[in-house]
């Protein structure tokens, strides 16, 4: 999401950045920099994806660090396994 449509749908909510940043007790320049991208903080992301009710990667999809790692189970995993060993081989 921008910025414009992350404040839009917080607002929407009755909320406001300074309040987001009393309730988690950072500054503000803390949240406003999450929203606008010029500072990644995860606690702060996900607190904000949980206001609008939205996955943290659908707010911040730019921001690798906010998703959820990747875990392979069964045959995925036995495959990554695989492929692992091949590489260590190589």
């Amino acid at each position: 999401m921008k910025p414009n449509e992350i404040k839009q749908a917080i607002a929407e909510q009755g909320y406001t950045l300074s309040m987001i940043a009393e309730v988690l007790e950072v500054n503000l320049s803390n949240v406003s920099g999450v929203v606008c991208g010029h500072t990644q903080s995860k606690r702060v992301a996900d607190f904000i994806a949980k206001i609008i009710d939205k996955p943290t990667e659908e707010v911040f999809p730019n921001v690798t660090s906010y998703a959820r790692p990747k875990v392979l189970r069964g045959m995925a995993r036995q495959q990554g396994i695989a492929q692992l060993q091949q590489l260590l081989a190589s």
